[in-house]
Order: structure tokens, then sequence, then C-alpha cells
């Protein structure tokens, strides 16, 4: 893999999360993200992103635990606000965790999608697995 490839691979899978990370504040905005994959950078986009899940899966970790709040006293308002904004950020559907979970299962098909075309391409399962950093 060549600096040229990653570099390519990289500028290209930053573009298209700008664009996922921007549709989440522009939920009426629809535009599909595409970069070329070939032979040539399929294993280093696949990298790419496959660290990037690494990355965010250590950040996660602790981070989505956090977003769990106590009631700030023993008021039934106090209470009250603490439900709302559990409810809101951890557990109804649609929530903040719920979609941060979302975003990084959907890198992971990604990833796997990925390595399927790497194989199309004719790499091995040991040079995906080597490249990626993965079991395969």
């Amino acid at each position: 893999m060549t600096d040229a490839t990653h570099s390519g691979a990289l500028a290209a899978v930053t573009a298209n999360a700008r664009m996922a990370a921007n549709s989440l504040h522009h939920p009426t905005a629809t535009s599909a993200g595409q970069f070329l994959i070939n032979h040539d950078n399929v294993l280093a986009a696949a990298k790419v992103i496959q660290t990037q899940i690494d990355s965010l899966q250590g950040r996660l970790r602790g981070a989505l635990s956090e977003l769990t709040i106590a009631a700030p006293g023993e008021d039934d308002v106090s209470h009250q606000v603490a439900k709302e904004w559990n409810d809101r950020l951890v557990q109804q559907p649609g929530s903040y965790r719920e979609r941060v979970l979302e975003y990084v299962d959907s890198l992971q098909d990604l990833v796997d999608q990925l390595q399927e075309s790497a194989k199309t391409y004719g790499y091995t399962e040991g040079e995906i697995s080597s490249a990626i950093g993965t079991r395969g």
C-alpha cells in the first residue's frame, strides 16, 4: 500500500464521515457519500474505517455509560427531569446512545463490504486480515 493510496482512502472516508455527521444536523437533506474503490485502495479504505471503529469503541465504552444521570435532588421535578433525560439519551428507541451504536455498526458493515470487495479483487483472507488488522 502506498502513501498516496492510504491518503486517498483516508480523504474519501473522511469526506463520507463528514457528510454523515452533517446529515444528523439536517435530517431532511439526503445525499449518499460515494468514493471509488478499486484494487489499489480497497485494503487501505477498509483499514482506515476499521481503525476508526476501534478508536470509537474504545472511547464509547465509558462515554455511553456516563450518559445516564441521577436525579440532582429528591424533589419530584428532579426525578422527572432525570427520567426524561435518561429516556431520550439512553433508553428510548432512537436515543442518542442507539444512534451512536448504529453508526458504529454501519461502519462495521462497510468494512465487511470492503473485505468482500477485496476478495473479488483477488486478495486472500490472510492478506485482508493482515492489511486491516482483523482476524478475517
